[in-house]
């Protein structure tokens, strides 16, 4: 056995039927450069093969008595494949909005939780003679970085793939625990949560001290120099970029049934990067001002674009070297001001870059291994029954709201990747949408591409293709704008 973190049994707290909490992605692959054979079977035995490399896959949750301990993955002693690799087909034409249809259909609905919690589905019928590779797993297995590590274990660099090497032993399941012995192991960990609670309230009062005292001393050191810090672009010198402790009431910041809505498309990398390198920002830094140019002219065009810049939340992985490959969450996040306000691009492409920049010097001051710490002391049935209340009494529709929605960039490979033989196309995420965010947009990098999965509640985001379309457009106008200045400066 072994025991989920706090920040994992969060993720399955706060999963209800309206708000499944499981992430995945589609990877479109081109059936026609596979070898012979190439199938569901064949993509079905390949990753049977790999079972020994993924142990998430034949793990299932057993909940302590009551709740009052964090739950445990344990070897499933019932484990099949067959529950978790399914063959669909898509009816002519196989069109793109097809698939997304059939997506939204696939994520809306929970994992059954008496198995392991994943699902694989081979989609074929797409335009082209292509297939699509849909995962679904739950959030409390992966984050971001280790879902792209549980990729590439079942992704080759070449059609012939790589030799896999035996398991060292045969794999074993679990005997399950009688409830007398989970409960003993249950009472042992809860008593020991008043002393870990005190320990977390010293260090987080050393912490919240040293914050205190160095924003005293800028302060400070601010009212001593009458002239100012140096010059600073004026949305950042009038605070305007700085995000405060609530965003604005908008559309996204809604209670939401589990009806998704999902669109997907890819960016030039070689133009995301042309921008970044022209104006000296990051990749990041392009993703959101991208983002915040679409969403800007989307909500205008509703009639409800807030006078408040957007405050956007973005995970950040806190994985260490040691815990690569361990699955889980690692993850901590940080919140930003998009500079929905500015009207001009390139001024809040700057805006961004410079906000960005205090965001990570911010976070470097609260240690993350603090902030995940914390989730391990409330007991996870009084974590659960918060979730249903805020779910069922709509509490995000009453208060102010701390982001306005999530946006997720995550590094994948540069090399061409194979799936049992077939060349991937794409790959786009696929992620979660809450209450009082009904919005997501999610960005992994692939070769020479920026793949894009916008995933919302179909009540709140009918139309996330209009975003995408916007993306498109802004990415245009910034490179636009990068051409005209290099050419200025030559």
């Amino acid at each position: 056995m072994k025991q989920l973190s706090g920040l994992d049994t969060m993720f399955l707290n706060l999963e209800t039927n309206a708000v499944p909490m499981h992430v995945g992605g589609v990877a479109i692959l081109d059936a026609a450069t596979a070898p012979v054979g190439f199938g569901f079977e064949s993509l079905k035995r390949h990753i049977e093969k790999r079972l020994h490399l993924l142990p998430m896959f034949r793990r299932r949750l057993l909940s302590s008595p009551l709740a009052l301990d964090q739950p445990y993955w344990i070897e499933d002693p019932d484990f099949d494949l067959e529950n978790h690799v399914r063959h669909r087909a898509l009816p002519a034409p196989g069109t793109p909005q097809q698939l997304s249809d059939f997506i939204c259909d696939v994520i809306s609905t929970r994992l059954d939780r008496s198995m392991p919690l994943w699902r694989i589905y081979y989609v074929e019928g797409l335009e082209g003679g292509k297939v699509a590779v849909i995962t679904k797993i739950h959030h409390a297995c992966i984050d971001g970085v280790s879902g792209a590590e549980m990729l590439s274990t079942l992704l080759d660099f070449s059609p012939e793939g790589r030799a896999i090497a035996a398991p060292e032993q045969p794999w074993t399941p679990d005997t399950i625990p009688s409830q007398r012995e989970l409960l003993i192991t249950s009472l042992r960990n809860f008593s020991q949560s008043p002393g870990e609670a005190f320990r977390l309230f010293k260090e987080s009062a050393g912490v919240a001290l040293t914050l205190a005292r160095d924003l005293l001393a800028a302060r400070v050191e601010a009212l001593r120099d009458p002239s100012g810090p140096p010059e600073e672009p004026a949305f950042d010198r009038d605070n305007t970029m700085k995000a405060g402790p609530t965003a604005p009431r908008m559309l996204f910041n809604t209670t939401i049934t589990a009806r998704r809505s999902y669109a997907y498309r890819s960016l030039s990398l070689a133009d995301v990067k042309f921008v970044k390198n022209t104006f000296g920002c990051s990749v990041n830094d392009v993703v959101l001002c991208v983002s915040a140019e679409a969403l800007r002219h989307y909500l205008n065009d509703k009639h409800s674009l807030p006078s408040q810049s957007l405050i956007a939340a973005i995970p950040v992985s806190v994985r260490t070297e040691e815990e690569k490959g361990t699955g889980g969450n690692k993850v901590s996040m940080a919140r930003t001001s998009l500079g929905t306000h500015i009207a001009d691009p390139v001024e809040r492409l700057r805006a961004i870059g410079n906000r960005m920049g205090k965001v990570k010097q911010s976070m470097k001051a609260v240690p993350a291994k603090l902030i995940m710490d914390w989730a391990n002391v409330p007991a996870p049935a009084l974590m659960a029954q918060a979730a249903r209340l805020y779910e069922n009494f709509s509490i995000q529709n009453f208060h102010a709201p701390p982001y306005n929605l999530v946006i997720s960039n995550v590094p994948g490979p540069s090399q061409p990747l194979y799936f049992a033989g077939a060349r991937v196309l794409a790959n786009y995420p696929v992620s979660i949408p809450y209450h009082g965010l009904a919005f997501n947009i999610t960005v992994m990098s692939y070769q020479n591409s920026l793949d894009i999965g916008l995933t919302g509640h179909r009540g709140t985001v009918p139309d996330p293709e209009v975003i995408l379309d916007g993306m498109v457009a802004a990415l245009d106008t910034l490179k636009t704008a990068a051409g005209k200045l290099l050419k200025k400066s030559a």
